[in-house]
């Protein structure tokens, strides 16, 4: 940090009030790159600043709520505060407190990105104490798309140099990769290498000479990976262009390290056998060279997004208890009310789940089902299994088309093994078969229903060797009004009248979302408890014991 530097604050109208940004001076600022700083780069042509904004901000205001923020409401007192605070930055930065002992870790900005591409992996602690055992150090590396995605991959496979598999993340159902496959070469660092005060390398070059301070070969791993991917190129496939980049991190700074994380690089060239490049003789021997000097190009790396989607990375917006987490979950019934408790046990992190249930998803589902067109006509467990798959990497969820109880062996095993039976279909038949199964062990049982009209929710739960049925619908019967016949209301088609049960969508997310919190209970109180949840016409929920 120069003793003397210059910056412009720049204050535009976003509609609402003022934006105000502080940039350094196109030619009398800062040029390196520091902790808690956008990337410094030139700007537009034009503009008489770099784009290297500083972090002025304190961490809270990336909530957006102007009262929690110690900022000023008025214009002239916030152009003076930013003013203070950059002050207080470049004197930071100066002295090097900018990511004291104790922070949390921000690893440097990327200098050029790939525009709409990431690529997730999965490290968490148990995979750090792996990449330190392991050899080599340098393998190949399957990808996997995300269906639908937009450009989104996951590291599906490490492999060896030759391209015998080593560690394959345990990625749930909706992730799957041909085996074998070569989309990158991976290479593992000792630690994190970057510039001084804290720049990633921007060339080809620079990287090679930073992981020299760390002895990492550069050359040599590019020249090694070149070969064999020759050995193993067929026609018509072109070499990866993707280098992945590992090393271990602490998630504090000064603390040990915790996981790995790895940098994406996305413009990786390897020579293939029928290259042939100016300057180099049309012999094995100088594709090698080629490749050898290719580590020291000034060509740009061009980064591509990564991030760790591990679960405990993923849910930091929101998990449920750990030994909520660790349960496997049985759920009868897909319906509204199922399909809601199901993606909100999911999100929370209940990733082994099975579905039973034989009906057929029709349009009438649609107000209040999280189906949608796409899936009319198909069987709800499977269709809804297949959503939750692809909702969440680390899911497994199980479909069980038929109806509860199975009448077969092949039925009764699949239903062996769970945890927790979560009932949501609201019918004492159900209950009476529940209670009257065989099984395999004490479950935490839960039942779910909603009243007439959707006005309230009857949640029970107990741990058992079987359901208790009886008692559960007695105080169902208990807190429930029972419909007037004669004023029944909608039916549902023409012709023999089937009448629909009064429930719109926001009334059934409620009820989900309460029934997925009296779920996490049962699971940790384990004991009977019976509770009648009631909504008034404000949509305020009291709760009652039951």
């Amino acid at each position: 940090m120069p003793e003397w530097s210059e910056w412009h604050l720049v204050i535009g109208a976003n509609g609402q009030g003022f934006d105000i940004n502080v940039f350094p001076d196109s030619i009398a600022g800062i040029r390196d790159q520091f902790p808690h700083q956008a990337l410094n780069a030139m700007a537009a042509e034009g503009r008489p600043w770099w784009t290297g904004a500083p972090c002025l901000t304190r961490p809270i205001s990336a909530f957006r709520r102007g009262a929690w923020s110690d900022e000023p409401r008025e214009l002239a007192d916030r152009v003076i505060w930013h003013i203070g605070r950059l002050l207080a930055w470049i004197d930071a930065a100066a002295s090097g407190r900018l990511m004291a002992e104790g922070d949390p870790l921000e690893l440097p900005v990327l200098p050029l990105i790939v525009p709409r591409a990431t690529i997730g992996f999965w490290e968490d602690r148990e995979s750090l104490t792996f990449w330190r055992d392991s050899q080599p150090r340098w393998g190949f590396a399957t990808l996997a798309g995300i269906q639908g995605s937009v450009g989104t991959n996951v590291v599906a496979d490490f492999m060896n140099q030759r391209r015998v598999s080593i560690r394959k993340p345990p990625w749930g159902s909706g992730i799957s990769a041909p085996s074998g496959r070569i989309d990158a070469v991976w290479m593992v660092m000792p630690s994190l290498v970057v510039a001084t005060p804290w720049r990633l390398p921007s060339t080809w070059h620079e990287l090679t000479e930073f992981y020299q301070r760390a002895s990492v070969d550069v050359p040599g791993i590019l020249e090694q990976a070149g070969s064999r991917l020759r050995r193993f190129e067929r026609s018509k496939r072109s070499a990866p262009q993707i280098l992945l980049v590992g090393f271990p991190i602490a998630e504090i700074c000064g603390g040990e390290p915790e996981r790995m994380h790895w940098l994406a690089i996305g413009n990786l060239k390897t020579a293939r056998r029928k290259d042939v490049r100016r300057g180099f003789s049309d012999l094995p021997g100088a594709r090698k060279e080629w490749d050898r000097a290719s580590a020291f190009e000034k060509r740009p790396l061009s980064f591509i997004a990564s991030s760790n989607w591990a679960p405990d990375q993923l849910r930091r917006r929101g998990e449920a208890e750990r030994e909520v987490r660790g349960k496997s979950v049985l759920l009868l019934g897909a319906g509204s009310l199922g399909s809601a408790v199901a993606q909100n046990l999911l999100r929370l992190g209940v990733t082994r789940m099975g579905i039973v249930d034989a009906d057929t998803l029709g349009a009438g589902n649609l107000s209040r089902h999280s189906l949608a067109m796409e899936e009319i006509g198909w069987n709800k467990a499977n269709a809804l299994a297949i959503r939750l798959n692809r909702t969440m990497p680390d899911a497994n969820i199980e479909a069980f088309d038929f109806l509860f109880p199975p009448t077969d062996e092949k039925g009764r095993q699949r239903l062996e093994g769970w945890d927790v039976v979560v009932d949501c279909t609201g019918e004492d038949k159900l209950l009476r078969e529940m209670a009257a199964y065989p099984w395999d062990g004490i479950k935490v049982f839960v039942s779910l229903a909603m009243t007439w009209q959707a006005s309230g929710m009857l949640a029970y739960s107990d741990e058992q060797a079987s359901f208790p049925a009886e008692d559960a619908i007695e105080r169902f019967m208990a807190c429930s009004d029972k419909p007037d016949e004669g004023r029944l209301g909608l039916m549902d088609g023409i012709g023999c009248w089937h009448p629909v049960f009064p429930a719109s969508a926001d009334d059934v997310q409620l009820w989900a979302a309460i029934g997925t919190k009296f779920i996490r209970r049962a699971v940790l109180e384990r004991h009977r408890i019976c509770e009648h949840f009631v909504q008034d016409q404000l949509g305020a929920v009291e709760r009652r014991a039951a």
